[in-house]
C-alpha cells in the first residue's frame, strides 16, 4: 500500500491507495488551512502550523490504515506549487531544526510585483521567459528574492518551498525533485539545474538552495526524525519520495501522458496542462503559458488560472444564492445572460498575467438576477480555459485526438462539467477523483517497480455539441475583446 499526502493551498490530505492507483476512501484525512491575506497583497502561511497540521493528517490515516490491516511501503507527497521560505543559516553556514524562517510566500502573495519593473530590461536581456520556462510574475521565486533582498541579505538564508522544509524537518536534509524546482522561476531549462545568472543577479550561492535530486531518489522511514520515528513506527520499511508539484501529480493521477489526453483540473484554482515527452520541448513557452519539467524524461506546457474555486466561493457569499440543488436547474446552457465576466479578484496568471488586472462584470442592468451572475462566472471560468488551450492549439502541442479529463470541483456541478465539455469542443471526462493524491501514489508505485493501472479513474465522459461549442467561440471572442479594452485601462500611468 502507498500512503499519498496532497499538500493544497486550502487544504492537506493524506489517504491509501493500492498499487494500481485505487484510493482507500475510508483512510481518507482532510484539514483546512488557511492563508494569511491582506489588502497590500500578502498572501502567507506559518511555516510551524502547516507543519503541525502535516504531521496531524499523517497520523490519522495510519490509525485508520491500521484499522484495516493496510502495510504502507511507500509515501509521496502532491504539493502546492511556486511557494517560498527562508530558513536562517548559523554562523556555521547551515539552518539547524530550531532556525527561524521568513512566513510561507504563497504563489498569490503579490507584494513583490513592485520589482516588476526594475527586473522586465534585465529578464528579457537574459531571455529568461525561454530559459526558465516561467513568465516575470510574482508567483515565482525571480520577483519574491528580488523584493525580500530589500529586507534581508539573501545569502544568509537558506531558501526552499514548503514541501522542501517539509523533507528537512522528516529528515534533516536538504533534496527538491526536478518538478518543484522547474516552477520556481529561477531553474535553467536546458541545464535542468538552478539558473546560475540569476543566483549572481540575486547575489545567492548554490548551497543557499535546496540540490535538486534524481527522480527516483528516497530515503527509508528508519532515516526519519527520532521523533518522527518514534511517532510514526508502522513507515519503519517505507520509502518516502519527495514532493512533486500538484501539477504534475494531477497529469499522473488523470493518466495524462503523451497519450492524446490533456489534464484540466479546477480547484481553488485552475490549470490546463499537456504533458510531452523531454525530445519535444518547445525552445519558447507558447505566449502567456509556461513550461515546467515533471521529470527528466516528461514536460508539461499549460497555463493557470488564479480564480476558480476561490470565485466561486466569493460568489456564494456575495450573491446570496439559493441552496445548489435549487441554483442547479436556473442555469442554462448557452443561455445569454449579458454579462461579460473579467474573473481576476485573486489577479491574472494566463494569459496575460497583467499586474494591474482586477475582476470586472460588464453589462449589468436592474434586471440581472443572482443566478445571472453565478452562470456569468461559471462561464468566465471556462472561457479562460479555453483561451489556454487555444494557444495550445496555436503552437501545434494539443493534436485533434486530443481529449481532456477534467477534476476537481467542476464535478459537483453537472451543468458546470457540460457547459465547460461544449466551450472546450472537445470528448471531456468528468472525474471528482482526487487526482493529484492518485499522481503522487502512481509515482510511487512506478518508482518501487510495481504494476500500475491503466485506466481511468472514475468518472464519465460528456460529448460537446457543435453548435453551442460556436456560440462558446463567439463568447471567448467577446471575452478577448473586452479583456483587450481593459488592458489599455490597467496599463495607464
Amino acid at each position: 500500500m502507498i500512503m499519498a499526502i496532497d499538500l493544497g493551498s486550502s487544504s492537506f490530505r493524506a489517504a491509501v491507495f493500492t498499487a494500481d492507483g485505487q484510493l482507500c476512501s475510508e483512510t481518507l484525512v482532510r484539514q483546512s488551512v488557511t492563508a494569511t491575506t491582506a489588502s497590500d497583497g500578502t498572501m502567507t502561511y506559518d511555516a510551524a502550523a502547516l507543519m503541525r497540521c502535516l504531521t496531524r493528517v499523517i497520523s490519522r490515516t495510519l490509525r485508520l490504515a491500521d484499522r484495516q490491516g493496510y502495510t504502507i511501503r511507500g509515501i509521496g507527497i502532491s504539493a502546492m506549487m511556486h511557494s517560498l521560505l527562508g530558513v536562517r543559516r548559523t554562523t556555521a553556514g547551515s539552518p539547524h531544526a530550531g532556525a527561524p524562517t521568513t512566513p510561507v510566500f504563497a504563489w498569490g502573495d503579490t507584494r513583490s510585483e513592485t520589482e516588476r519593473e526594475t527586473l522586465v530590461e534585465y529578464f528579457n536581456r537574459h531571455r529568461l521567459y525561454a530559459q526558465t520556462g516561467c513568465p516575470l510574475h510574482s508567483s515565482y521565486w525571480l520577483l519574491k528574492l528580488a523584493w525580500l533582498r530589500r529586507h534581508l541579505i539573501l545569502r544568509e538564508w537558506q531558501w526552499m518551498s514548503f514541501p522542501d522544509y517539509v523533507w528537512w524537518q522528516l529528515f534533516g536534509v536538504f533534496g527538491t525533485s526536478l518538478s518543484m524546482a522547474s516552477a520556481t522561476g529561477i531553474y535553467a531549462r536546458p541545464q535542468m539545474d538552478w539558473d546560475e545568472t540569476i543566483l549572481a543577479y540575486l547575489g545567492l550561492e548554490r548551497h543557499n538552495l535546496t540540490p535538486i535530486v534524481p527522480d527516483n531518489w528516497a530515503l527509508p522511514g528508519t532515516a526519519l526524525q527520532p521523533r518522527f520515528k518514534n511517532r510514526w513506527p508502522q513507515l519503519q520499511s517505507a520509502y518516502f519520495f519527495p514532493a512533486l508539484g500538484d501539477g504534475a501529480c494531477s497529469n499522473l493521477g488523470s493518466l495524462c501522458l503523451p497519450e492524446h489526453q490533456a489534464a484540466v483540473n479546477i480547484g481553488t484554482t485552475a490549470a490546463v496542462r499537456v504533458t510531452l515527452p523531454k525530445r519535444g520541448e518547445p525552445e519558447e513557452p507558447p505566449p502567456g503559458l509556461w513550461v515546467y519539467h515533471l521529470d527528466r524524461q516528461h514536460v508539461l506546457v499549460g497555463g493557470a488560472l488564479s480564480n476558480a474555486g476561490n470565485l466561486l466561493a466569493w460568489g456564494r457569499r456575495t450573491l446570496r444564492l439559493p441552496p445548489p440543488a435549487i441554483l442547479e436547474t436556473k442555469l442554462q446552457i448557452a443561455q445569454d445572460t449579458g454579462l461579460t465576466v473579467l474573473p481576476f479578484l485573486a489577479g491574472e496568471r494566463s494569459p496575460g498575467w497583467h499586474p494591474q488586472a482586477t475582476g470586472i462584470i460588464c453589462g449589468i442592468r436592474m434586471s440581472t438576477r443572482p443566478a445571472d451572475i453565478w452562470q456569468a462566472l461559471l462561464e468566465a471560468i471556462a472561457l479562460q480555459l479555453a483561451w489556454i488551450v487555444s494557444e495550445l492549439e496555436a503552437a501545434h502541442l494539443l493534436p485533434q485526438p486530443t481529449r481532456f479529463i477534467v477534476s476537481g470541483r467542476v464535478a459537483s456541478s453537472m451543468t458546470f462539467a457540460t457547459m465547460l465539455c461544449h466551450v472546450l469542443g472537445r470528448p471531456t471526462y468528468i472525474t471528482s477523483t482526487e487526482v493529484s493524491a492518485r499522481g503522487a501514489a502512481l509515482w510511487v508505485s512506478r518508482q518501487l517497480g510495481w504494476a500500475t493501472n491503466n485506466s481511468l479513474p472514475a468518472g464519465i465522459w460528456l460529448q460537446p455539441n457543435a453548435a453551442i461549442h460556436n456560440h462558446y467561440r463567439k463568447r471567448l471572442e467577446q471575452h478577448r475583446a473586452t479583456y483587450q479594452k481593459l488592458v489599455q485601462i490597467w496599463s495607464m500611468p
